[in-house]
């Protein structure tokens, strides 16, 4: 009898895939967004351990551009909608964020883990800065972010303009996969900062989700 390898502490579907983890096949949950859902930001409630990363990481290989996830989706239930499959499988440009680590103890060290993780989100898409429709001040904003040297402004304007620069380069609506989103806010109220998070985050999203239209849809 061949031994079921159970994915303990892995939350990485291409890492589950190729890993010939024990899976159960949620992936019915994609076609389930693009034929019934309406709208733009579409928010997935659960409770803890539900397994929601993984089902990001997933929604994130099916539909990244930079990808090719027809082999770790073969014999799922997604593959059954071949039509579906073709019109959205690896064709938008997709960002994957989560904040799980923006954490502290006050406002000033949990800010600053925020500005590293969007600092580390700009530094996978560096590429970006080669399109040839990125303008100089567009650059130069890039480059304070990239390297955690920008102000507030312009870090609450950091998904805002991800998007938009992602939507020049590939001449398509890009796709926002947002996990976690709710752990900086838990983390203030316990230590005493949550107004001033909230003013950041309440403007991170407002900007990045709200009429904005390189944005597709997103999921948090």
């Amino acid at each position: 009898m061949r031994e079921i390898k159970i994915p303990v502490g892995i939350s990485d579907f291409k890492e589950i895939r190729e890993g010939s983890y024990y899976y159960i096949d949620k992936t019915g949950l994609i076609s389930r967004i693009l034929k019934e859902s309406p709208a733009k930001v579409i928010l997935i409630t659960r409770p803890r351990r539900f397994g929601k990363t993984l089902g990001m990481s997933m929604l994130a290989e099916f539909f990244d551009i930079e990808k090719d996830s027809r082999k770790i989706f073969q014999g799922l239930e997604i593959s059954n909608h071949e039509k579906l499959c073709h019109a959205w499988q690896n064709q938008r440009p997709t960002v994957f964020l989560t904040f799980k680590n923006v954490d502290g103890l006050s406002f000033d060290s949990a800010y600053g883990q925020l500005k590293y993780e969007i600092g580390r989100l700009y530094e996978e898409y560096a590429y970006l800065l080669d399109g040839e429709h990125i303008s100089d001040n567009e650059r130069q904003i890039y480059e304070r972010i990239r390297k955690q040297a920008a102000g507030e402004v312009e870090v609450t304007r950091s998904l805002q303009l991800l998007l938009q620069l992602m939507n020049k380069y590939y001449g398509k609506q890009a796709i926002l996969l947002l996990d976690e989103y709710d752990v900086p806010l838990a983390k203030a109220s316990s230590h005493g900062y949550y107004e001033q998070m909230l003013e950041v985050i309440k403007a991170m999203m407002t900007t990045a989700l709200k009429d904005n239209a390189a944005l597709c849809f997103s999921i948090v």
